[in-house]
């Protein structure tokens, strides 16, 4: 007999319909397309692992915990699933009207905004539409895509479609081969990326000033002085004089490696040469000159130089909206043909922090110079002279050489810090607790510099060591011995860059390496501000409760906010700048299996 169907059964049969399609468009954001599948949780990424199920949803996801149970606890995690949801079906929404224009340039739109969201499934899904629709993919399709792989790390993914737009007869642009650049050399392969400039340069393709500001910017990233004496090099070669952009880059990366005089002689000529020097490069002297002249006033002189520019750039932005000295190589804008002048607000919020952090850096040194005795400031000149690479505090992991695993058992309390990024936080516990030995993880060999160099200015060199590699490598058997950490801590660390990435910190393997260097009754603490990360974050702990139990009231898997005393750090600076509140705070003891 036939089945009728009244009114209200058909509209709750259509509620749940449409439940099911937000979630299957929200678990395509998740997955990167149509339904990739990939793992979730990111920061401005193809949506949040929030975003794969219904509303309705309690209790367990699988093994782990689900997003309606998180975001029960957290109105910063329900605000991040809704919005995510909504940019799914947006998303969705944008791909289908595609098809239907059946215009490149259409195509090419989304490709550069899914790629400058870091939503990179759907920038890949709008690229195979383009072919789908009967369309063929232009230039700025290839360079928009790029661009897309490159903003999450996906550098394998990255060289793929360079080589498909190479096979395809389309020539790059200066912009295409600038955004490979940066890919190689955000990714630590500088050599490469002056390679693919000099293939630019072979074909005709001149270089310009972004190509030469990302390349510099991550020489400074890697420490590498031979890289960015050789960029400089090539733009000489090429007639292309540094501007003040590239100046600090260099500047940078002289003084990491504390050879102040080399950057005060190249700071001279540029000044000679009409660049105006940036209140930034004064203060990277300022810092390496304090450390290692002390009986000159070369540090004093910096600092006051960088004060002056940063007032007036401070006049200037107050009056134009931006600072002009600023490159911003972040957002290389591969674009359709229409591009803006206008700073983004992301960028707008990272010079307002950079000029907050120029002026404390100031204030610093000069605390450094009148009141640290100048015997005990010629002490650390000693030290510091050996450079930080030789330095006994710090250890760098490479993958084809042996390393000695880390001294801890000549202390009690060894506690650790993974991604101690600029070192603010892990310095100032180390004066706080002179008893305690702080291990800082960092993979960036510039931030592993800058933490050395606080730590001789505040003294507290005695008690912090520095690793300077990957977290799992750091953690390994090879490294640090086991039952040996009271306690690690991961502050802030950089969420997933999109949701399929593999370049995620804590996961499975990651909890297993803390679980074996933790000591019994040993704890993990973990902050984020990211909603989306400490969903991850608790779902993991979930499946990993085996081994850790949480330790927050009622057996939550998170607390909202970090306690007063824990301290801030460069990240949680720049958030609490850009008027973003969320955090979230998680401490898990160690289980004895």
């Amino acid at each position: 007999m036939k089945r009728v169907v009244n009114r209200g059964e058909r509209k709750r049969s259509d509620a749940k319909r449409r439940r099911r399609e937000a979630a299957a468009a929200a678990a395509a954001a998740v997955g990167g397309g149509d339904g990739g599948g990939e793992k979730s949780g990111t920061r401005g990424g193809d949506g949040a692992a929030a975003g794969a199920r219904d509303e309705g949803d309690e209790g367990d996801e699988g093994d782990g915990v689900s997003t309606s149970y998180l975001s029960s606890l957290d109105e910063g995690i329900k605000r991040v699933v809704k919005m995510n949801r909504k940019r799914a079906r947006d998303a969705q929404t944008l791909l289908k009207r595609a098809l239907k224009v059946k215009e490149v340039k259409f195509f090419n739109r989304l490709l550069k905004d899914f790629g400058n969201e870091k939503q990179f499934g759907f920038a890949k899904e709008t690229f195979e539409r383009i072919s789908r629709a009967g369309l063929e993919p232009n230039v700025y399709s290839y360079t928009n895509y790029l661009n897309a792989a490159t903003r999450v790390g996906e550098t394998a993914v990255m060289r793929e479609i360079w080589k498909s737009m190479c096979d395809a007869g389309v020539e790059p642009n200066e912009v295409a081969y600038t955004v490979l650049v940066k890919g190689e050399s955000q990714d630590g392969n500088i050599d490469r990326a002056r390679s693919v400039m000099r293939e630019m340069i072979s074909v005709g393709v001149e270089p310009n000033q972004r190509t030469y500001a990302t390349l510099l910017r991550n020489c400074v990233r890697y420490g590498d002085v031979d890289g960015a004496t050789k960029c400089l090099e090539t733009m000489r070669e090429r007639d292309y004089s540094p501007d003040a952009t590239a100046c600090e880059y260099f500047i940078k990366t002289l003084c990491g490696k504390l050879m102040v005089q080399r950057a005060l002689a190249f700071a001279r000529d540029a000044t000679r040469d009409g660049v105006e020097i940036t209140a930034q490069s004064h203060v990277a002297i300022a810092t390496a000159a304090s450390l290692l002249m002390p009986d000159n006033d070369v540090a004093v002189d910096a600092c006051r130089d960088a004060r002056a520019i940063l007032e007036m750039d401070l006049a200037n932005a107050e009056k134009n909206g931006a600072n002009a000295r600023y490159v911003d190589d972040e957002h290389d804008e591969p674009h359709d043909g229409a591009s803006s002048d206008a700073p983004s607000k992301s960028v707008q919020l990272f010079l307002r922090l950079r000029s907050q952090e120029t002026s404390r850096e100031i204030d610093a040194v000069e605390a450094y110079i009148n009141d640290v005795p100048l015997s005990r400031r010629l002490e650390i000149a000693q030290i510091a002279s050996k450079g930080v690479e030789s330095s006994s505090q710090v250890k760098i992991i490479a993958d084809d050489e042996d390393i000695e695993p880390l001294t801890v058992d000549d202390v009690d309390d060894v506690r650790v810090e993974v991604c101690s990024g600029h070192g603010d936080w892990i310095t100032r516990r180390a004066k706080q607790n002179p008893n305690v030995r702080w291990i800082g993880i960092e993979m960036r060999r510039n931030r592993v510099a800058l933490t050395w160099m606080k730590s001789l200015r505040l003294g507290v060199e005695g008690n912090v060591r520095l690793v300077c590699g990957m977290a799992h490598d750091a953690l390994s058997a090879r490294v640090t011995p086991p039952a040996s950490i009271s306690e690690l801590y991961v502050n802030y660390p950089d969420p997933p860059e999109w949701v399929g990435s593999s370049q995620v910190l804590v996961d499975a393997a990651f909890l297993r390496d803390v679980h074996r260097v933790l000591k019994p009754g040993g704890h993990l603490i973990c902050v984020t501000d990211d909603p989306a990360y400490a969903v991850r974050m608790c779902r993991e702990l979930r499946k990993a409760r085996a081994l850790f139990a949480t330790t927050a009231a009622g057996g939550k898997p998170f607390e909202s906010g970090v306690p007063e005393d824990y301290g801030a750090s460069y990240f949680d600076s720049m958030w609490t700048l850009g008027n973003q509140r969320d955090r979230y705070f998680m401490r898990y003891v160690k289980r004895e299996e």
